[in-house]
């Protein structure tokens, strides 16, 4: 695959308020979005709900769920390699059983069923589908998918899958360690090809790459210790920067590497938990910064600013120097490949105001007991699903880029009771204020086509192993028993009434 060789199937949608929209804000906004799948303006719906063709699905991943780690030919990920290593995970913790959905995936798909959902979000396996991470595709592998696939579609449930959701082949690792060359870039856009060519005819929605900022940030660091696979400690901030570009890259081949290989209509998306910048007031001049913040800032400007305009964000670049990567010609028109639609994983947000200082604006600290969802990191700020929505139209111009919500959800502090019951009542919390806000983006006439909760079941939480659990289905490990828990059957309520209950 020429990895320099843009897509040509595909026709750039030119708006011009968008464009002039973007350019005030120093982006490019002609990789946007693809004119096919523009989403059109609907009139908002009426007494609270959602339009009659929104998306309400869930999403898992792969080594998260699906177990089986030696199973069938599949070799190690980077992920197997940093949960066997000890001190790594609590307790030890390792997805070599998980929630063995592959071989229970057909009864989690009627659980599917029952609660109503009508799209499911998973992922691919890299090491299952080409154990060595480049070369010969792995029969087995590719069978397990087909038939997941299949069941789904039995049950009217649309596929939703992604690429690679962090489980890179751990030879690619050995081979010239991952995402550091521009080598796993190619291999990528080749496991991409075989994967689409074998499932194109029945997954029509594709995602390349979960969150590049999760597992790059959290697992390259410089003079840190990191909190993910593969654990990588460099030498440089550079050096960092350009292990993103290559993900970035890897991203843009993967676009074109599904369009070139699919054998019918095919939507490309990437899901990325993009920062959304909320105004602590809704000020003419507070939006402001919360548009400035949202296109300059450090996992903005140098990841969805470029998958979203072809270019890396002006202020971003002043702002990591010389540390910025190193860009060969043809780059960016790689990175900028037009999306049909966008996935946006959220789960927090960021408060901003306006300030007197270079940038126009201040990004406010959280304070060490401001609500947060069962874990440390997960700081509850409802807003932001909206502001994330709206500030993709408003900061970059994409007005009419469709978005769904990819992942949102937290951890439940709930136990089981003794009547078998897990009451989580703090997740249906949470999701109700997010989906209230979500619902918002919907009455203002936002791109917004569905909601993808993470996740569906609990399941093996990466650095967290089995100890916090963000599904709406407990899991006993011990015996792999499912039982809704109390969000569930909200959530099931909530599809049913197509609005927010």
């Amino acid at each position: 695959m020429d990895e320099n060789k843009p897509i040509s199937r595909r026709n750039f949608f030119g708006v011009s308020a968008a464009a002039t929209a973007a350019l005030a804000v120093g982006g490019n906004i002609q990789s946007v979005f693809s004119k096919e799948t523009a989403c059109p303006y609907k009139a908002p719906p009426i007494n609270g709900q959602f339009p009659d063709d929104f998306w309400w699905g869930a999403a898992t991943a792969a080594y998260q769920v699906e177990g089986a780690a030696n199973e069938d030919g599949r070799a190690p990920s980077i992920w197997d390699t940093f949960s066997h290593t000890p001190g790594k995970v609590v307790n030890g913790d390792t997805g070599d059983i998980s929630c063995d959905q592959y071989h229970r995936y057909e009864s989690d798909i009627k659980l599917m069923a029952e609660l109503g959902i009508k799209h499911y979000r998973f992922s691919i396996s890299w090491p299952r589908i080409i154990p060595q991470g480049r070369g010969k595709v792995n029969d087995k592998g590719m069978d397990y998918y087909k038939r997941l696939v299949d069941t789904l579609l039995k049950h009217d449930i649309t596929p939703h899958a992604t690429l690679y959701h962090w489980d890179l082949p751990q030879v690619l690792q050995d081979k010239y360690k991952g995402w550091e060359s521009r080598e796993a870039v190619k291999d990528f856009g080749d496991y991409a090809t075989a994967v689409v060519k074998n499932l194109g005819d029945k997954v029509g929605h594709w995602m390349t790459l979960n969150e590049i900022s999760t597992f790059t940030y959290n697992c390259y660091g410089v003079n840190q210790r990191t909190a993910h696979a593969p654990g990588i400690n460099l030498n440089s901030k550079k050096e960092f920067y350009q292990v993103v570009h290559n993900a970035l890259l890897a991203h843009g081949t993967a676009c074109q590497a599904i369009r070139a290989a699919s054998p019918r209509k095919s939507f490309v998306s990437v899901a990325e938990n993009y920062e959304s910048y909320v105004p602590v007031f809704e000020t003419p001049e507070t939006i402001e910064a919360a548009k400035k913040a949202f296109m300059r800032e450090e996992k903005n400007g140098g990841i969805i600013i470029p998958i979203l305009t072809g270019k890396y964000d002006e202020g971003w670049l002043q702002d990591v120097g010389a540390n910025a990567p190193t860009i060969l010609s043809g780059d960016m028109n790689i990175i900028g490949q037009p999306l049909d639609e966008l996935g946006f994983n959220c789960y927090m947000g960021n408060y901003v105001r306006a300030a007197d200082n270079a940038k126009g604006y201040e990004v406010l600290p959280f304070f060490p007991k401001y609500p947060r969802g069962n874990t440390n990191w997960l700081s509850i700020v409802p807003e932001s699903i909206y502001w994330g929505v709206r500030l993709v139209s408003e900061a970059v111009g994409a007005t009419k880029l469709p978005i769904f919500i990819s992942e949102n959800g937290c951890a439940d502090g709930s136990v089981m009771n003794s009547n078998g019951e897990v009451l989580d009542i703090d997740r249906i919390m949470y999701y109700r204020n997010y989906l209230t806000h979500l619902h918002r983006s919907v009455t203002e006439g936002y791109p917004m086509k569905g909601y993808i909760p993470w996740s569906l079941m609990d399941n093996f939480e990466w650095q967290q192993g089995y100890s916090q659990r963000f599904g709406m289905v407990h899991v006993d490990y011990a015996t792999q028993k499912r039982t809704p828990k109390l969000s569930y059957q909200w959530y099931k309520e909530v599809i049913k009434n197509n609005r927010v209950m």
